[in-house]
């Protein structure tokens, strides 16, 4: 599911079998929610890495590099909303920036099983407004989106929430992706950190992708590009020195890279203030 930029607000409920992983790793200038209603999988968001199981709520804010797979041949049943600053303007107004953006960026929370349900109709009556009923269908979702985060709000603020991270079997992993990604500008090889953490480069290659849902490389580059994205549309650097600044050696792969992910080179991309 894909938010048009013609659209603010989208929903949709999937239901059944896993068969295959077609998750890519991604990152979108909008808010995303995915909510496990049943079934398990992980979550690697920015550098943090989730077991998933049924009542998890995954937070995704605009921008940040996330992939969720699922357990292949599991039956999952999840409801995945996108939306956008202008849908919850009220909650800023209320609230505040600060207040809400730290919500919305909390990761991944778990929804007790006394509170599921509430959740769940919020949902469903999202999903009943999204087939357009009516005029007062938007006011409606505006409405119900709010409510529901407003309820997250004040669970987060009054109730330990948070999902841990994997745990310590997988800690190894958790480092590394956390070195990745606090330290993209360095030169990085799937040697190098695998000898940071006394593990086989072999081991560490297949133990990434098994948990994360990411390659080793593709992780790295993955966290590059998003970086130089940001440097694009924030900053006045040139393409070589963002490339360089962002771990890129050579300008010329960096733009390689750049469309591979983004689908349009760096320059272009710039040019478009990130509208692509």
């Amino acid at each position: 599911m894909i938010l048009d930029k013609t659209d603010d607000f989208l929903i949709e409920r999937k239901k059944g079998k896993i068969s295959r992983c077609t998750n890519e790793p991604h990152y979108h200038p909008y808010f995303e929610m995915i909510y496990l209603v049943s079934g398990e999988g992980n979550c690697c968001l920015q550098h943090n890495i989730y077991k998933l199981g049924k009542g998890n709520l995954i937070m995704i804010p605009a921008g940040e590099i996330h992939k969720t797979t699922y357990t292949i041949g599991g039956i999952h049943d999840r409801i995945i909303v996108d939306f956008t600053e202008s849908m919850i303007n009220t909650l800023y107004e209320e609230l505040g920036e600060e207040k809400v953006n730290a919500a919305l960026k909390r990761g991944v929370i778990s929804i007790p099983d006394k509170r599921r349900s509430y959740v769940i109709d919020i949902f469903e009556k999202l999903l009943f407004e999204n087939s357009h009923i009516d005029v007062m269908s938007k006011c409606f979702i505006r409405n119900y989106l709010q409510e529901l985060l407003l309820f997250l709000i004040r669970f987060q603020e009054h109730g330990s929430t948070v999902v841990k991270e994997m745990d310590v079997t997988n800690g190894i992993i958790q480092n590394a992706a956390t070195y990745i990604y606090h330290n993209y500008d360095k030169n990085i090889t799937l040697n190098k950190v695998a000898g940071m953490n006394n593990i086989s480069p072999s081991y560490l290659s297949k133990k990434f992708k098994e948990i994360t849902g990411f390659g080793f490389k593709e992780y790295v580059m993955n966290v590059r590009v998003k970086e130089a994205a940001r440097q694009l549309l924030e900053t006045e650097k040139t393409i070589t020195e963002i490339a360089i600044s962002c771990g890129f050696n050579d300008s010329n792969y960096f733009g390689d890279a750049f469309k591979h992910i983004k689908g349009i080179s760096p320059m272009k991309y710039r040019k478009s203030k990130g509208a692509i």
